[in-house]
C-alpha cells in the first residue's frame, strides 16, 4: 500500500487545482506543516524545510531551523526562498525539524531520511494567531457556517474539562462539551490512484465543529467503506479517536472546535473497464473533492463535476474537480471508466488444456495403444508455445497478462515437462522390452 506521505502529497500537490480560480480555498498549512514528505527529486540525504507565516505566500527569511536527532544538533538558515536546507544526512535515524519564530516554537513530525531521495517539510509559523487565516474557516459553507447545515451528528455532553485536543486541530478550550451539529468539511477528499489492475483509494475526512467549544456526539461516527475494499488501514496524522473495524471507520467523540483528520487508504481489484465506489456518509458533506488518476482512457463518468481540470503530481496525470456537497445519509458514488483491465479467459484456457493434457497422459498410461513419437512431438510443440508466452510476458510486463499469469505459465510448463519426462521414459522401456522379444 502507498504510504500515507505519498497521499498527503498528492492532496497537497493537487489542493489548488482542486479549488479553482477565484474561490478562497487554500491549502490548509494545519494540515501541512510539520508533515515529512518524501522526495525523489532532492539528493540522497538532503532535507529541505521551508518556513512561512500564516500562509504559503509568506516566506521567512533568514530564521534558523534545526535539525536534532543525528549525531549532533545541526542547524541553517532559511534563503529567499524561505527554505533551509540540510545535505549529508544518513538513513536510518529519527530526526526532527524544528524552528523558533518570536517565542513560538514549530517542530515537525518524527521523520527518517530514505535511503534514495531526501525529505521536504513545511513549518508554518503563526497558526494560532492567525486563525482561519491559512483557508477558509473549517466545516464554512458559502453563504453560511457549518452549524447552518441540517442533519448534523447530535448528542449529550460527554467530555471532561481540558480534553486533549487532535493533533489534527486546535487546542481544545477547557470547558465541557456539548450537543451541536457535526459536518464533513471542505478539505474532505477522496484520491483514486491505479496500480497492478488495483485501484488504490485514499479518503480524508475532515471532520468540522464550527463552535468555539468541543462537540459531543451520542454514539461514535461511523462511515462504511465498500464491501469490496481491501487491506483497510488508518493513516499516520489521523486523529487517535479514529480506529479501523474491519471496512468501517469509525471516529469517537468529543470533536475540538475547528477541525479533526481520519484518513483511510484501502485497495478494490479491478474486474472490469468500469467500476464504483460508494461510501455512505453519516453527516453532511459541505463539498464533494475527488482526485483520480489519468491514464490511457480512464475517465470519472459519476459524479459531474462543475470544476474539473488536470493537474500534475509525481510525473502523473490526475483530474482533480470539485462537486455540490451532500446531505446526512447521502452516498458518495464515484464511477470510473475506461479502466485498463485484462480478460482472464487466457489463464482458464491454459489451464484448461493442461488438464486435457493430463487426462489424455492418464488415459495412455493405462494401456491404450498409443504413437509415441507423435505424443512426444506434441508435448514439445506444447513446450516451445508456452516457453514462447513466457519470453513475451518477461519482455513486456508482467502486470498485462494479470497478477497470476506468469505463475500460471509457470505451472502449465512444469507439467508439459513431467510429462515429457515420463513420456520418453516410457518409450525408452518399450524399446528395449521389444528387443528382447525379438532377441528371445
Amino acid at each position: 500500500m502507498k504510504s500515507s506521505a505519498r497521499a498527503l502529497a498528492l492532496a497537497f500537490v493537487l489542493a489548488l487545482a482542486v479549488h479553482g480560480p477565484g474561490t478562497a480555498q487554500m491549502p490548509d498549512l494545519r494540515q501541512m506543516s510539520g508533515t515529512p514528505l518524501p522526495s525523489s527529486e532532492l539528493p540522497d540525504g538532503v532535507v529541505s524545510v521551508r518556513v512561512v507565516r500564516q500562509a504559503l505566500a509568506n516566506n521567512l527569511v533568514g530564521v534558523t531551523v534545526t535539525i536534532e536527532g543525528a549525531a549532533s544538533p545541526t542547524s541553517a538558515p532559511t534563503d529567499a526562498q524561505g527554505r533551509a536546507i540540510f545535505s549529508g544526512l544518513s538513513s536510518g535515524r529519527s530526526l526532527v525539524a524544528s524552528v523558533t519564530v518570536d517565542g513560538e516554537v514549530v517542530r515537525s513530525q518524527a521523520f527518517q531520511v530514505p535511503g534514495r531521495g531526501g525529505v521536504r517539510l513545511i513549518l508554518a509559523v503563526g497558526l494560532s494567531a492567525a486563525g482561519g487565516a491559512s483557508g477558509a474557516a473549517p466545516g464554512a459553507a458559502p453563504g453560511g457556517s457549518a452549524g447552518a447545515s441540517a442533519g448534523g451528528a447530535t448528542g449529550a455532553p460527554s467530555a471532561t474539562p481540558g480534553a486533549p485536543a487532535t493533533p489534527s486541530g486546535p487546542p481544545v478550550p477547557s470547558v465541557p462539551a456539548r450537543p451541536g451539529q457535526l459536518v464533513l468539511g471542505t478539505q474532505t477528499r477522496t484520491i483514486v490512484d491505479i496500480a497492478n489492475e488495483q485501484l488504490e483509494i485514499f479518503h480524508i475526512f475532515e471532520f468540522a465543529n464550527a463552535t468555539a467549544t468541543p462537540l459531543s456526539v451520542t454514539q461514535p461516527v461511523t462511515i462504511a467503506l465498500p464491501s469490496a475494499a481491501l487491506q483497510v488501514s488508518l493513516l499516520e496524522g489521523s486523529t487517535p479517536q479514529a480506529r479501523v473495524f474491519e471496512r468501517q471507520l469509525v471516529v469517537a467523540g468529543p470533536f475540538a472546535s475547528g477541525r479533526t483528520l481520519a484518513q483511510v487508504a484501502y485497495r478494490m481489484p479491478i474486474t472490469g473497464s468500469r467500476e464504483e465506489i460508494a461510501v455512505a456518509l453519516p453527516l453532511p458533506l459541505m463539498q464533494t473533492n475527488i482526485i483520480v488518476r489519468r491514464t490511457g482512457d480512464v475517465r470519472l463518468a459519476e459524479p459531474t463535476l462543475p470544476q474539473s481540470r488536470e493537474a500534475q503530481a509525481e510525473g502523473r496525470t490526475y483530474l482533480t474537480g470539485t462537486g455540490p456537497g451532500l446531505p446526512a445519509g447521502g452516498t458518495l458514488r464515484l464511477v470510473i471508466d475506461g479502466l485498463p483491465h485484462h480478460p482472464v479467459w487466457p489463464r482458464y484456457t491454459a489451464l484448461a488444456l493442461a488438464g486435457v493434457i493430463v487426462a489424455a497422459g492418464l488415459w495412455m498410461v493405462y494401456g491404450v495403444p498409443v504413437d509415441a513419437s507423435r505424443r512426444i512431438a506434441t508435448l514439445e510443440a506444447r513446450r516451445v508455445a508456452l516457453l514462447t508466452r513466457l519470453q513475451t510476458l518477461d519482455h513486456v510486463d508482467a502486470a498485462a497478462d494479470g497478477a497470476g499469469g506468469r505463475a500460471a505459465l509457470l505451472q502449465d510448463l512444469e507439467g508439459v515437462y513431467a510429462m515429457l519426462d515420463a513420456e520418453r521414459e516410457r518409450a525408452t522401456s518399450r524399446t528395449a522390452a521389444a528387443a528382447e522379444r525379438r532377441a528371445s
